[in-house]
């Protein structure tokens, strides 16, 4: 059966890549296998509560295969997930705190045919409420916001009742809750999930027990490390409609290179792409309408600088404001994603992006233009003195030299360092540009944004419409704040966000922590990262999605026409 399954995907494949497809489905038929790539590196890890499998190609693979009782629409709104759940929660606001009470789907099972049940959310809670260890909790986590503040998970009136209780009031309490099923994964004892999160999912071992709790499944044997290609089979026990398709694969391709990904569309090898912007891409995909659809966003993803507090320049708040002074952020939006599209623009928030309602220019005049003479002034306030082949140097902690790292495979970025290159050069500094994968690798890289061994790097934030999202980046030793930004007015800030559940309240206090992040310049924002998706018009129910819930959030409609 195994040998059987995998030729038969191979064999569809063939079809697909000789434009022959498979048969289109009709009614409730399912048929035809779609081809995805969204660009990103092929995964180590798939587990997505740690740094090794923090990817966007980890996120767009499990969107569909581990439930959640909301999902990030593409207005940035957030729906209910009505396979899940049963009905809206309902929400109590107490003395004490917030109750929220959830209504399952009696039918809701995981593909073992277990229920989905009360035991899955508590241990759901339990398994990221802190990352304590002395308190039970696990370190390698990416994020404890919002599970930190619950009290109690228990079950209701029925078995199908979910009573969650927060000790006080959480706004994003819809972010939480991306199920984790208890009776795969519980070893019954906090140091032991620990040590389990920990490990995560290495690619090749693929999920625990091959475990979905929504309409995809990914069986180990449909994992092929070799060629890059992850298969999605329909969950034989889904309990609702789809998927339309037999099989989806998540292939990884190279669509930083404009005539690779326009090569793939074209010769139907890949049927759907999310590209990095590239110069001429949009052009070039155009000109294969009517075959392919295109779609061009500015979406919740922001291209940005970290500076790391840990190298000894950069450690000094009048550097860091030095490199930010040196820098024509304009230019280099003009330069690079301006040239893509020219709706681009600077993002002065960490926050928010410029086309989200609460988004307010936060940053400090003397930010928005150049200001190299301001630059020298700094950096010779911290002791810093010119040499004279222009490069600045501390008498203790040497000269002023720095790497900026990125991932390969990204013209974009790779132009966006070597433009910031030449500007720093004017203020004194030294840029080196290294294209570095193992950024997002896991602590034993040791250039990794995980184990902090970086300079400055360059990379894009995809984010939810949940501020909350935001938190473990900006607060003192929050998982995600690789460059170790620490302030106590910011934390206070993120403390009181929290718990904020007045819309335009929330909106205020985090505009203002993002005033206070201006002073500390250890992450500097530069533009709202246009978002492209492409697709074969012989398939319909794509839906284009810029939040972090990406292309293939609502893949179960997918359906092959022709």
């Amino acid at each position: 059966m195994r040998r059987r399954l995998v030729t038969a995907v191979v064999e569809c494949v063939v079809l697909v890549v000789a434009g022959t497809g498979c048969a289109a489905s009709t009614g409730d038929e399912r048929s035809g296998t779609l081809v995805y790539s969204d660009g990103a590196p092929f995964p180590e890890n798939l587990f997505p509560l740690i740094g090794a499998g923090n990817s966007m190609a980890v996120a767009n693979i499990l969107i569909r295969v581990l439930p959640a009782p909301f999902r990030s629409q593409p207005d940035y709104t957030i729906g209910l997930d009505d396979d899940l759940l049963a009905s809206q929660p309902t929400v109590e606001e107490t003395d004490t705190g917030q109750i929220v009470t959830y209504a399952l789907n009696p039918d809701a099972v995981w593909s073992d045919g277990e229920p989905i049940t009360v035991d899955d959310f508590e241990f759901t809670w339990r398994l990221q409420r802190s990352s304590d260890p002395s308190d039970g909790g696990c370190p390698a986590l990416l994020s404890t916001v919002g599970y930190d503040q619950i009290v109690s998970v228990r079950t209701g009136t029925s078995e199908s009742t979910v009573v969650v209780t927060f000790a006080g009031p959480f706004a994003d309490w819809k972010s939480l809750f991306t199920l984790f099923p208890a009776h795969v994964m519980d070893e019954g004892d906090d140091a032991a999930n620990c040590g389990a999160t920990t490990t995560g999912w290495p690619v090749a071992e693929g999920l625990p027990e091959d475990i979905s709790g929504g309409p995809w499944q990914l069986q180990t044997e449909n994992i092929d490390v070799g060629q890059q290609t992850v298969t999605l089979t329909p969950n034989p026990r889904w309990y609702g409609d789809g998927p339309r398709l037999e099989r989806l694969i998540h292939q990884t391709t190279d669509t930083a290179v404009p005539n690779v990904t326009v090569a793939a569309l074209s010769s139907g090898e890949v049927h759907l792409i999310s590209a990095k912007p590239q110069l001429d891409l949009a052009e070039a995909l155009r000109q294969l309408a009517p075959a392919v659809k295109l779609d061009v966003t500015f979406g919740l993803s922001f291209l940005h600088l970290d500076l790391n507090t840990v190298n000894v320049h950069l450690a000094k708040p009048e550097v860091r404001r030095a490199f930010a002074l040196s820098l024509d952020r304009a230019e280099l939006v003009g330069a690079t994603a301006g040239q893509f599209d020219a709706r681009a623009q600077v993002l002065n928030n960490r926050f928010y992006v410029n086309t989200q309602p609460e988004y307010q220019d936060t940053a400090p005049a003397q930010y928005n233009a150049p200001d190299i003479a301001g630059a020298k002034d700094l950096l010779e306030s911290a002791g810093y003195r010119l040499g004279p082949d222009g490069l600045y140097a501390h008498p203790r902690d040497g000269p002023l030299r720095l790497t900026l790292s990125t991932l390969p495979n990204s013209p974009l970025f790779e132009e966006t360092i070597d433009l910031a290159s030449v500007q720093a050069a004017e203020a004194g500094f030294a840029i080196t540009k290294s294209l570095d994968p193992d950024i997002f690798g896991g602590p034993d890289r040791p250039t990794s944004l995980e184990s902090r061994g970086f300079d400055i790097a360059l990379f894009t934030w995809t984010s939810s419409p949940y501020v909350a999202g935001s938190f473990a980046l900006y607060r003192t030793g929050g998982a995600q704040n690789y460059a170790g930004v620490s302030n106590a007015a910011v934390d206070g800030m993120l403390d009181q966000l929290s718990t904020e559940v007045d819309a335009e309240a929330a909106a205020d206090l985090a505009n203002r922590a993002d005033r206070l992040l201006w002073e500390e310049m250890v992450t500097i924002p530069l533009y709202q990262y246009p978002t492209v998706t492409a697709w074969s018009s012989d398939f319909e129910g794509i839906a284009p999605n810029a939040t972090n819930a990406g292309p293939l959030w609502n893949s179960e409609e997918f359906r092959l026409v022709r």
